[in-house]
């Protein structure tokens, strides 16, 4: 990260594999100007993350994550689930581009969820996932803040 922020000269905001205080941390004195947490929120209360999504997230199979262009034309980590698994399975087509393989995945999920079937939502997850809790935001805040240590953010 460092070199990277030192070839680019711009101001580099760290995201992706960052659970933790300690994961912050050393982003910041790397150069990271801010960091970037998100899988880490979707089990807050305030999240809009459905029961399904939720429910995944808290179990064994958040531990199988994918970076995959399957649901939405670009690449993006994922639970692993049906969609993903047929969309990348030998002799799949290729999706279209983004956003038409996003949009028509949406509808797939709606039909399939009509159902109770929720094997072909996209539950983005990155490799930290079954790190996540079910905090509310502020208090994860908070936790991370403690994790850095003594100097927290401004350190």
């Amino acid at each position: 990260m460092r070199l990277l922020i030192w070839k680019t000269r711009l101001p580099t905001i760290a995201a992706g594999g960052l659970v933790d205080g300690v994961g912050i941390k050393s982003a910041l004195a790397l150069g990271a100007v801010a960091v970037q947490l998100s899988t880490v929120f979707i089990l807050c209360p305030e999240s809009a993350a459905n029961a399904a999504y939720r429910a995944h997230l808290m179990s064994a199979r958040a531990e199988t994550t994918r970076l995959t262009s399957a649901i939405s034309g670009r690449p993006a980590r994922g639970r692993v689930n049906r969609l993903i698994s047929h969309g990348e399975g030998e002799g799949s087509p290729r999706p279209p581009p983004y956003p038409r393989a996003y949009d028509l995945g949406k509808q797939l999920h709606t039909a399939a969820a009509s159902t109770g079937n929720h094997e072909f939502a996209a539950h983005w997850a990155g490799q930290g996932a079954p790190l996540s809790r079910e905090l509310p935001a502020a208090e994860l805040v908070q936790m991370r803040i403690y994790e850095m240590g003594d100097e927290g953010v401004y350190g």
